[in-house]
């Protein structure tokens, strides 16, 4: 997996590294649904990420002004004060090429669409649960599919 800061990794199903390098994958997570971001969190701790959580676009982009780091972004897309998609806008926009997954309850081919355009590598469904969405980090950070 390219962490983007210049060094390479692969990760098992539990978002670690292979044995001898346990960095875990660093998950920025994006929800205004404060049951969900907390379930989601801690499930995916379990799992062996690290995450850090924002239940606002606003407050990740001035995070990230501010010096976080992250391996990928996993965005809302409906969220009250900033759209998910205008997040992912404000992401690029600033430089910012980091992997960004949309983990969302409105699931539509035409949403997929626009996410896809935008930028995004992914647009899951969250009916499909955290394993799922595991699962499909797991594969699309591969180092063959990160160029």
């Amino acid at each position: 997996m390219m962490n983007y800061t210049g060094s390479s990794q692969t990760v098992n199903s539990r978002g670690l590294a292979p044995s001898g390098r346990r960095r875990p994958i660093h998950l920025v997570l994006v929800d205004d649904d404060d049951d969900f971001r907390e379930a989601a969190s801690g499930e995916l701790e379990d799992l062996g990420f690290t995450v850090q959580s924002f239940a606002d676009g606003a407050d990740m982009l001035t995070a990230f002004q501010r010096g976080m780091r992250a391996d990928v972004i996993v965005l809302d897309w409906y969220m009250p004060a900033m759209m998910g998609i205008d997040v992912l806008t404000h992401v690029r926009r600033s430089g910012n090429w980091l992997p960004v997954v949309f983990l969302t309850g409105h699931s539509t081919a035409g949403l997929k669409d626009i996410a896809l355009k935008g930028g995004a590598i992914d647009f899951m469904d969250k009916m499909g649960g955290i394993p799922n969405l595991v699962e499909r980090l797991n594969h699309l950070l591969e180092p063959s599919k990160v160029g």
